[in-house]
């Protein structure tokens, strides 16, 4: 998997279509991944020629549509273009292209009451299509534009629903969806619900031994802990978090230990 390799992989992966000698063996959905992958390490050059390609082998018109988008952001096109492939495609019956689409243009205006309505037009295609993975960022896309407008109790019930359809199987994707759902809970003074979301996220990740979802959800429960005015237990939770560092041969955040210093000062 692409997102699974180190910077140096990386590099050296891209380098290897860098010529373009190695471009013509690959197909349009991996020239596409290759794309974000350029963009990160800021291979703007390289960009652009693994777009052109990818259009050129393109077999179906969906993947045309994906080309055609991808070079939208490329160039910087208007969001009235976009919104203009995104009213096309639907037409054209490429839910999927529309529906991420309109996610992008969500993504790109939040802050604005435009968010709000990309996203459920995204959300609805998605629907439509019943494509479960996608409702799954729909939901997470609607809560974040309803924290940014403080809509919290809008918030808590997209990401409700998104860990409702989460499968049990994706350890990570529930481990985090948790952590989110616990935020909100907190925020609304939901301490008890919050505690609950929180030892739940903590359970998957000492199970998946995933260090950063430890940390979330300690760090979590210790801020459950000081508001309820138990500074003691907030300083089990930090230690916690320093000692599954440890155990994995890592060195904790800085933030960590500055807390720690800070609860046994006061």
């Amino acid at each position: 998997m692409l997102q699974d390799l180190n910077p140096s992989q990386a590099e050296e992966l891209l380098n290897m279509f860098a010529e373009g000698e190695s471009l013509e063996a690959i197909n349009s959905s991996l020239a596409l991944h290759l794309v974000d992958l350029a963009r990160e390490l800021g291979r703007d050059a390289l960009v652009g020629r693994l777009l052109k390609h990818a259009a050129d082998v393109s077999t179906s018109d969906e993947d045309l549509g994906w080309c055609q988008f991808e070079l939208m952001k490329y160039d910087g096109s208007t969001m009235e273009e976009m919104v203009g492939l995104a009213m096309q495609s639907s037409n054209d019956g490429l839910v999927g292209l529309a529906a991420g689409i309109y996610h992008h243009l969500a993504l790109m205006t939040v802050g604005s009451d435009d968010a709000e309505t990309f996203a459920n037009r995204s959300m609805q295609l998605r629907v439509e299509n019943d494509d479960i993975e996608g409702m799954i960022y729909g939901h997470a896309l609607l809560a974040h534009i309803a924290k940014t407008n403080q809509k919290w109790e809008v918030s808590k019930l997209h990401l409700t629903k998104r860990l409702e359809i989460i499968p049990e199987s994706e350890k990570f994707e529930r481990m985090e969806a948790l952590a989110d759902l616990a935020h909100t809970h907190t925020t609304m003074n939901e301490l008890e619900d919050a505690q609950k979301r929180l030892i739940s996220s903590l359970e998957i990740a000492e199970e998946i031994q995933d260090l950063s979802g430890i940390l979330v959800a300690k760090w979590g429960l210790a801020d459950l802990a000081e508001i309820s005015n138990q500074p003691d237990e907030a300083m089990v939770q930090l230690s916690d978090i320093m000692t599954a560092f440890m155990e994995a041969g890592e060195i904790a955040p800085p933030a960590v230990s500055a807390r720690v210093e800070k609860l046994t000062s006061s």
